[in-house]
């Protein structure tokens, strides 16, 4: 009878899931997740094929973690609430945020990822398909530019915890203003101040 495992593989993802946070996905090894959870790697190794395999697991919960943030905004323009949620992950996941988005040693594809989901929700506003390709592009540059900007702000602590109507009205002011230009979407001057 096969002996039973000392640890399921939640419990596994969810250790390795912590260092990431504390540092970087290139950290995570077989040896150091074993040193975290006390123990040699066999029990890693009896779970998973390759710390390849745990690495693309501990990259989904962040993408799926992040995803939650940027799509339960509900704001007229994509952008907008791309940038809300970009600004409240890196609030309230400042740990996370600072390991994906500030690391030296930071995955580079995993921000690739999150480039393209940025990317992705724009498309789902069908006001964008009229916009020239070359406009499409430059509007998603400068807005990741901003709200990754205004969200390394946020997880450094330069903005002590903001509300978002704060962090709303910094988006509006900045690169949402020309997105609404651009599609055509009249705002008042007040939400602009």
């Amino acid at each position: 009878m096969p002996k039973k495992p000392i640890f399921t593989r939640e419990q596994i993802i969810d250790k390795a899931f912590g260092m990431l946070e504390r540092g970087s996905l290139e950290n995570i090894t077989a040896r150091s997740l074993a040193k975290e959870l006390n123990c040699s790697p066999a029990p890693i190794y009896g779970l998973f094929i390759s710390m390849d395999e745990l690495k693309k697991e501990l990259i989904n919960r962040a993408k799926n973690l992040f995803l939650t943030y940027v799509s339960k905004e509900k704001e007229e323009v994509p952008f907008l609430n791309i940038g809300m949620g970009i600004c409240k992950f890196a609030r309230e996941e400042k740990p996370l945020f600072k390991s994906i988005f500030l690391r030296n040693s930071s995955y580079s594809t995993l921000i690739s990822e999150f480039h393209k989901i940025i990317f992705e929700e724009m498309k789902k506003d069908e006001r964008f398909d009229s916009l020239p390709a070359d406009v499409k592009e430059t509007l998603t540059i400068d807005c990741w530019t901003y709200a990754h900007g205004l969200s390394t702000l946020i997880a450094t602590g330069y903005f002590k915890t903001p509300s978002d109507n704060f962090i709303r009205k910094r988006l509006i002011s900045g690169p949402a203003s020309i997105i609404y230009y651009h599609l055509g979407i009249e705002k008042e001057k007040n939400e602009l101040n």
